[in-house]
């Protein structure tokens, strides 16, 4: 780009105003090591004009030329809208506002070179694949050698249409997370690249992580948030056992109901799977419970520790999943205001909810001053004080908290409080066997399918073209064409072949 042409012009893209040269400073970068790249791939092919591996290479870098080429057209496009009110306002002059329109002409001329070439790449790559298949069915012909060859060709291409079936059912999930989260651009490619890496080294491949994605969008998770979160729920979900589309639910859902933000959900999770490998419940019908107790739970202010403690203390008690949920949501309701007990050894006690200043104290701290007054009272006064307070309904669970052992309390408690990196060293333990490694090793396969089926993808996806073209062009034929088609084609279903030179040579106008 010749710079001095939009020397002093300014733009305005995303909210923010800068120089234009600034602007394009980055994809101008992308530009030049490409073209780099391409220099060196084109003088090693006059070297080697037929190596398959540096036509690869060609094709593939003239398509990231020709993105990156039409990036750098989009910019300057924008500025030229602006531009138009900027040289009314006299704020640039009439020669940098035609230096500009002459910088757009250039850079629409690379680009359409650009795709003249990627064009021809690409025709030079189906030649070479037309040609791998005529030696194909040459050596198929060949008596003894051909028998050989058969078994090989088939296995590739097994290989092939599997490959491509796993591309396409990962480029399909990654169309739904775009469709959800509105990514596109950089932000789906990095998202892409998040999903196979996730893929290629965990449990899970690309295309649950993908569901997973589409599960943190939902939720209104952005691309950052997205990258910076999946990893501490594939954690979770392997150190559990769980659905890993499942346990994305239960994270986002709960972070949004207790107020937290994405780049908590590392430490969620680590809460989560410290709590339920400490207490007697898992990792779902804690999401079960936390789905009727976290709006509340965030609502007053408590802790995710202190919520997963106390549901913790109910599992062990045999109280889970949504019937946990509920009395944990009635006890949360009533531990706000001022909360009284009555009992013999005390008469009537009331526990403090609030801090000086008006807001919630801990649910730690407000449930440790309901035990110690419980550890007072007789069987009776528990029950009538628990059933005062939360109702008959959750009454057993406030009682499994408030009857819980100091020893139980304190295994749990210790647990969740240092619980930073839980999940990760239980998702390694858990796939620290021969299991484990062959599950690690299914996802890294298709990892490997799905590079394979990109390769593949662009070239299938033109001959589709080619035939939906016509398919379109049959359609569009009146009924008598259509006819004279189908009696051709019984014609020559109906006749032998050395027929069939003899009607083509007659025919031949035909066509």
């Amino acid at each position: 780009m010749a710079a001095n042409r939009i020397k002093g012009i300014t733009v305005e893209i995303g909210g923010d105003t800068t120089k234009l040269q600034t602007a394009l400073k980055g994809v101008n970068t992308e530009i030049r090591n490409t073209q780099s790249q391409l220099k060196d791939v084109e003088k090693l092919l006059k070297l080697d004009p037929g190596n398959t591996e540096l036509m690869a290479q060609k094709h593939r870098l003239l398509g990231q030329a020709v993105s990156e080429t039409k990036e750098k057209l989009e910019t300057l496009k924008t500025a030229a809208e602006q531009a138009n009110t900027a040289l009314a306002n006299g704020e640039i002059s009439q020669s940098q506002y035609d230096a500009l329109q002459r910088e757009i002409i250039e850079t629409e001329n690379n680009l359409r070179d650009l795709e003249r070439q990627a064009g021809q790449s690409a025709v030079a790559l189906q030649k070479i694949a037309a040609t791998g298949e005529k030696l194909k069915t040459v050596g198929s012909a060949i008596e003894g050698v051909g028998q050989k060859l058969m078994p090989v060709t088939a296995a590739v291409g097994g290989l092939g249409a599997a490959a491509v079936k796993v591309a396409s059912d990962f480029d399909s999930a990654m169309s739904q997370v775009a469709a959800v989260s509105g990514a596109t651009g950089k932000d789906l490619e990095a998202l892409r690249d998040k999903a196979r890496e996730m893929g290629s080294k965990t449990k899970f491949s690309a295309s649950e992580a993908a569901e997973a994605m589409n599960y943190m969008a939902m939720a209104g998770w952005k691309t950052n948030d997205m990258l910076s979160g999946i990893e501490g729920i594939m954690n979770l979900a392997a150190a559990s056992g769980e659905d890993l589309a499942m346990t994305s639910d239960i994270v986002t859902d709960a972070l949004t109901a207790l107020g937290l933000s994405a780049e908590d959900s590392g430490h969620f999770a680590d809460i989560l799977a410290a709590a339920s490998s400490n207490a007697n419940t898992n990792v779902s019908m804690m999401g079960e419970t936390f789905k009727y107790c976290a709006p509340v739970a965030g609502a007053l202010g408590f802790s995710a520790e202190d919520t997963a403690e106390a549901i913790g203390l109910m599992a062990n008690a045999g109280i889970k999943s949504s019937q946990a949920g509920t009395a944990m949501r009635s006890m949360m309701t009533n531990l706000t205001g001022e909360v009284k007990f009555v009992g013999d050894a005390f008469g009537e006690l009331t526990i403090q909810t609030t801090n000086t200043d008006g807001s919630m104290r801990s649910l730690g701290d407000i449930l440790a001053d309901c035990r110690a007054a419980f550890s007072q009272m007789s069987e009776s006064e528990k029950a009538a004080n628990a059933e005062a307070l939360v109702g008959k309904n959750a009454m057993s669970g406030f009682l499994a908290v408030m009857n819980a052992a100091p020893g139980d309390i304190e295994k749990l408690n210790s647990a969740i409080n240092n619980c930073d990196g839980t999940a990760e060293k239980m998702a390694a333990t858990m796939q620290d066997n021969l299991a484990g490694q062959l599950t690690i090793l299914k996802s890294q396969l298709e990892e490997l399918a799905i590079s394979i089926g990109e390769i593949l993808m662009p070239y299938i996806r033109q001959i589709v073209g080619w035939i939906q073209g016509l398919v379109d062009w049959l359609n569009s034929l009146d009924e008598g064409t259509k006819k004279i088609i189908v009696d051709l084609c019984q014609y020559f279903g109906q006749k032998k072949s050395k027929d069939y030179a003899a009607f083509l040579s007659s025919s031949s106008s035909f066509c």
